[in-house]
């Protein structure tokens, strides 16, 4: 289907109502931000030398946008972990933060218990499960949170919880440096961009209907591309990868002869709040791209703010990727491959 504004068909395709969680964004971010500043938290957690965060698939993006906005400011080396396993640095003045949305997640369940075995500062973010009861068990600092206004239930459009709640946390932690006004003002002007990035998304999707889209970030929206590349594959049903400048500029343009004709539409995320070095070799990237005879479309931030650019971006995915699967007719909410893999590996 292509008639967006039918929404009568779109519940037929969409009947977890993955549209409905779409728009609501916003509101579960500026939710999730309101709840944390009302949770009880300790006034202080200790010695902090190092963050790692643990997390599969939708659940890690916390980590990732967290240590993305931070970059070369990083107070602390941040690691990401998609994995059972801890690194055995952690101790006493590591911070581990665990998210699994559905709190069931079995890596992230395995090193929620070696980290208490090596001694570290846990901080954990769920909907509820056995990662839960984890948490109330050792009586960890967590955020448990109702995903009331998640309604198609699926983890990649809960990210007002997993990634709002864990940079309010960490703000009212003193771990990292975020004030409240600017959060609020983040939020007031996404609302107003809010149609603006939906009609975008609505004329951009034809773009990669018979592509393969290859997301092109830097600086503080890499851990977008990480996202943009899963909303792809998970709700838009279609393969697409991700590279990041300027690392790319050292080996993919020599990649992008062969083999001929290959069906790739490249999105190059920019920004006019990335440094000068990187918006010339975005610009030179764009040029080495159309030479080897691919296509690309750039998607332009108007935030001021390293945070503004961020949400845009996810917003703007969102809509894109949920476009994309409606076009082909297919179920944005239901990944039966993930769930197949999941139930053969529980049998072995």
């Amino acid at each position: 289907m292509n008639n967006f504004t039918d929404l009568d068909a779109i519940r037929k395709i969409d009947p977890q109502d993955t549209l409905g969680s779409t728009e609501l964004a916003i509101k579960q971010c500026k939710s999730a931000w309101e709840e944390v500043h009302k949770l009880t938290l300790p006034q202080d957690i200790g010695e902090i030398k190092n963050i790692v965060c643990c997390g599969m698939g939708a659940s890690i993006y916390g980590g990732l946008v967290l240590k993305s906005l931070l970059g070369r400011n990083a107070p602390y080396p941040v690691e990401i972990i998609s994995d059972y396993h801890i690194p055995s640095y952690v101790d006493e003045h590591t911070l581990v933060i665990l998210t699994s949305y559905s709190g069931t997640t079995e890596e992230t369940i395995s090193c929620a218990h070696e980290t208490k075995a090596q001694g570290a500062k846990m901080l954990i973010i769920t909907k509820g499960g056995p990662l839960a009861d984890f948490a109330k068990t050792n009586n960890t600092l967590s955020y448990i949170f109702d995903p009331k206004l998640n309604p198609a239930g699926v983890p990649r459009l809960g990210n007002g919880y997993t990634i709002v709640g864990l940079l309010a946390i960490l703000s009212r932690l003193n771990v990292i440096d975020l004030e409240e006004k600017e959060m609020n003002d983040c939020f007031t002007r996404l609302e107003e961009r809010q149609s603006d990035l939906k009609k975008r998304a609505m004329a951009d999707y034809e773009k990669f209907e018979t592509k393969i889209p290859v997301v092109v970030a830097a600086e503080h929206v890499m851990g977008n591309a990480h996202i943009l590349r899963n909303q792809f594959n998970e709700t838009g049903k279609t393969f697409s990868c991700f590279f990041i400048i300027p690392d790319l500029n050292h080996h993919l343009m020599e990649g992008l002869k062969f083999p001929n004709g290959s069906p790739l539409h490249f999105l190059l995320l920019t920004t006019d709040n990335y440094t000068p070095k990187i918006q010339k070799r975005i610009e030179l990237t764009a040029d080495v791209i159309k030479q080897n005879g691919h296509t690309y479309s750039t998607f332009a931030t108007s935030g001021s703010t390293l945070y503004e650019d961020f949400f845009e971006v996810l917003i703007y995915g969102a809509y894109l990727t949920l476009f994309l699967a409606l076009s082909h007719d297919q179920n944005p909410a239901i990944n039966p491959f993930v769930d197949y893999f999941k139930e053969k590996l529980a049998g072995e």
